[in-house]
């Protein structure tokens, strides 16, 4: 229920908004997660990509709806355990799906169509989580243990970053921007092994870039 009133919220601005100036855009991101600092965990990767709609309210105000797919591997401490000959290994996988709108704010002459600019992102984002855990050692003819889960989440994000502007017949430019979100995949691995401790990852933190293609001809 609460997913479908924010589509709605966000579909209706949208169509309010269809006199101003829109722009599609995509994206490719990298991320890393982030721990407590007395986690002794490794590096957890993802691999970012998205596209959306940005809308012009008013001159310093441009949101954006989007769509974000991320994709990574998980690790700690036990991903493999050896017991003399025997070697444990743990794989595990995580996808999410990420809804979101962001009231973007514009800062500098961002005006000039072929000026830059700075931008501020705050975010709100509606998040389906699936993870996947494979389990298994080396010895002959042992089985595999396959597990996983989805759940949803609500995580919010922030971020900044620059805007190249592209001096052509539209208004086409490159933002890069670095940037945190709340999304904590942990919490689901976590309920797949529920006799642990908590992994406690705080969310995931890392640089996106956004090709923004302009839609109305300015030359």
């Amino acid at each position: 229920m609460k997913r479908n009133i924010f589509i709605y919220f966000v579909l209706l601005t949208a169509l309010n908004t269809t006199a101003q100036e829109l722009r599609p855009f995509v994206g490719i991101g990298g991320f890393v997660h982030l721990y407590s600092f007395e986690k002794d965990l490794q590096s957890s990767t993802a691999l970012s990509l998205s596209a959306g709609l940005e809308y012009k309210v008013a001159g310093f105000l441009s949101p954006e709806i989007e769509v974000n797919y991320m994709y990574g591997k998980y690790k700690d401490n036990v991903d493999s355990i050896d017991l003399g000959n025997v070697i444990s290994a743990t794989d595990r996988s995580f996808s999410t799906v990420n809804f979101s709108f962001c009231p973007k704010i514009l800062l500098g002459d961002h005006e000039d169509p072929s000026g830059d600019y700075i931008q501020i992102l705050p975010k709100y984002m509606y998040s389906l989580i699936n993870v996947r855990e494979t389990s298994g050692n080396n010895t002959i003819g042992s089985p595999i243990t396959e597990r996983s889960l989805s759940v949803s989440s609500h995580n919010f994000g922030l971020g900044a970053g620059v805007v190249i502007n592209f001096d052509t017949w539209y208004s086409n430019s490159l933002a890069i921007n670095v940037c945190y979100n709340t999304i904590r995949v942990s919490n689901s691995f976590d309920k797949l092994n529920p006799g642990k401790e908590p992994t406690d990852n705080m969310g995931v933190y890392g640089v996106e870039f956004k090709y923004y293609f302009g839609v109305k001809r300015l030359k």
